[in-house]
């Protein structure tokens, strides 16, 4: 039997938020292991289109979303690599005025928290998005002008690059089946290359959060739901800001760089668990409310579907820290915000890892915040009645 490898902290996934935690570790001195299943960014990290909105529900994570693109907008140039980072903006489409109202209330909070939001009336959100004349009328928009979108091939490989460079040693094909306790700490884990020790174990596996954490004997509310979306045929630019709306069900699009649409819808009946297998169901939904919305989309082909999951919480909010057994970290529950927030909350999370100072940003994002709430439930029928219980929270 081969030896056991010492490292000063093993991480368990290497999308993103493992990838972004194991670079900043590397940075400040410490010996990582990152241990991926598939190959880096194989879950869902590559099955999302890199949207980093500051306007958000609350004020804590306004807060995070802003600090989210301006680490966004320095990753090139700390990484050494082009990560594609375009402002192309964001509208949040309104199609009843109770949605106008809730968001005439965020304007106080989001000035406050310098987020450039404005809301737009009718006729200035078709002005603006004119791809939406001849659909059903918006009764407004909130647009974020200078929210950005990143590509998520050329992060996950601009990350994944520094990380080999710098030293991380990153195993790939490498499945985990057990995290070792001893004498009432997490100690390291066992997986299909052998043994790997540390005195921090970092659960940074997104959709499989909740199993891993059960390897541990650590139980969390995260649940896996899964979201699908599909790419169509590149066409001329007509849209430059991405489309999101949550009336009569939730959906989005926007135009890629390269000229081709991608678009995605939810259904309130979505099962809880882990499912990358994309529908036929998930492609007539999406593209009959495109069409709605848009209704000169109708002729563009879809050339690509694929399904991804979010790792979700009941509050709606990440998890960062270490769990009730030490040594055992949770760095997960993304809750469909991986790519905004993943890269500021490691750099976050490794400063709070090594100096043990919890910056503001990451106040209620503690995971011992089920422990008090062991019946709390991730819910995802009403998409702002979750965040009113988050702003409860």
């Amino acid at each position: 039997m081969s030896q056991p490898q010492s490292f000063d902290m093993v991480i368990v996934g290497g999308g993103l938020w493992g990838l972004a935690l194991a670079w900043h570790l590397m940075r400040d001195g410490k010996r990582v292991a990152v241990l991926e299943q598939r190959h880096a960014g194989s879950g869902a990290s590559c099955r999302n289109v890199g949207r980093v909105r500051s306007i958000q529900l609350t004020q804590q994570l306004t807060l995070l979303g802003i600090a989210a693109q301006r680490k966004h907008a320095r990753l090139s140039r700390e990484l050494g690599r082009n990560t594609l980072f375009w402002r192309a903006g964001y509208m949040w489409v309104l199609y009843a005025d109770e949605e106008v109202e809730r968001f005439r209330a965020l304007l106080p909070m989001l000035r406050e928290t310098r987020c450039p939001a404005r809301l737009l009336d009718t006729r200035r959100t078709l002005a603006t998005m004119p791809i939406l004349e001849g659909g059903e009328r918006p009764a407004g928009a909130m647009l974020g002008p200078r929210d950005v979108i990143v590509h998520h091939d050329a992060v996950i490989y601009a990350y994944r690059a520094a990380c080999v460079a710098g030293g991380v040693a990153l195993v790939e094909q490498c499945c985990v089946s057990a995290v070792h306790v001893t004498a009432g700490r997490a100690t390291g884990v066992e997986t299909t290359h052998g043994r790997f020790d540390a005195p921090i174990v970092v659960n940074a596996t997104g959709g499989w959060s909740s199993e891993v954490s059960a390897m541990a004997g650590v139980t969390v509310p995260n649940v896996a739901y899964r979201r699908e979306a599909f790419v169509t045929e590149s066409v001329k630019p007509f849209m430059s800001a991405a489309i999101t709306f949550y009336r009569p069900t939730e959906g989005w699009f926007n135009q890629t760089l390269r000229g081709e649409l991608v678009a995605g819808s939810i259904t309130e009946d979505e099962p809880e668990g882990f499912n990358h297998a994309a529908s036929p169901d998930s492609l007539e939904r999406t593209g009959a409310l495109i069409v709605r919305k848009a209704p000169r989309l109708a002729g563009l082909r879809v050339v690509r579907q694929w399904a991804g999951v979010y790792d979700m919480t009941p509050d709606r909010k990440p998890v960062v820290g270490e769990s009730n057994l030490p040594g055992f970290w949770q760095f997960n529950g993304c809750n469909g915000r991986g790519f905004n927030a993943g890269p500021i909350l490691a750099e976050l999370c490794a400063k709070l890892m090594v100096t043990g100072a919890r910056d503001s940003l990451l106040e209620g994002f503690e995971p011992g915040r089920f422990d008090a709430a062991p019946g709390a439930k991730v819910t995802i029928g009403d998409y702002y009645a979750g965040y009113t219980k988050a702003r409860a929270a």
